[in-house]
């Protein structure tokens, strides 16, 4: 799913607030007086950059399939679709990860880790695979198209629970209110669906 530049940029603060709770790093502003900001700028270039890859793969896979018009047109299918078929299979050729599984959040979470540890005032006090974890998890969980559900989710388990927000502890009851919430929006469409017979 391709989330715009606010979503990107909301994104990336969800994520330095994870890792700030997460006590994974060490924010040392006698070095870096604006190290919280850089390191929420670093993580919103990892994610920007990532976005503009995938956007140059769409124009590469719309250059192709219209280059081979008639090929398309004999195929059946619609453009749209051809064009994301390509898209798929150059990324694959190019070991590109796509998609929102845990997959491209691993692979994000290495990028944003490698680009953290070029800061000056920043300090590393858990081992690197904890804090990509910490990383993938947080992209995964907040990596959602509504943004509407992402803040109400938010405000339910701040009204909820007593723990602070984006601990582990808050983050792991924001995953259960968050299925909570997938689930009865589902079904209120599905209600519809039958009530309104589409």
């Amino acid at each position: 799913m391709k989330l715009s530049t606010e979503q990107l940029e909301r994104l990336s603060e969800r994520v330095f607030k994870v890792l700030k709770a997460s006590g994974h790093l060490m924010f040392d502003a006698r070095i870096d007086e604006r190290i919280e900001d850089t390191v929420v700028d670093t993580i919103l270039s990892v994610l920007e950059d990532d976005s503009k890859i995938e956007d140059r793969l769409s124009r590469e896979a719309e250059r192709l399939v219209h280059q081979q018009e008639q090929i398309a047109k004999a195929s059946g299918r619609s453009l749209d679709d051809l064009v994301e078929q390509v898209k798929l299979r150059l990324a694959r050729s190019k070991k590109i990860i796509l998609g929102d599984g845990p997959d491209r959040s691993d692979s994000l979470a290495e990028k944003i880790f490698k680009a953290l540890w070029l800061l000056e005032g920043l300090d590393f006090v858990s081992e690197d695979v904890k804090i990509q974890n910490c990383i993938a998890r947080a992209l995964h969980r907040f990596r959602h198209e509504d943004e509407r559900i992402l803040n109400a989710v938010e405000k339910l388990v701040s009204r909820k629970t007593v723990d602070e927000a984006y601990t582990p502890t808050w983050c792991i009851a924001f995953d259960r209110y968050f299925q909570e919430v997938r689930q009865k929006l589902d079904l209120n469409t599905k209600h519809r669906s039958e009530a309104t017979g589409v």
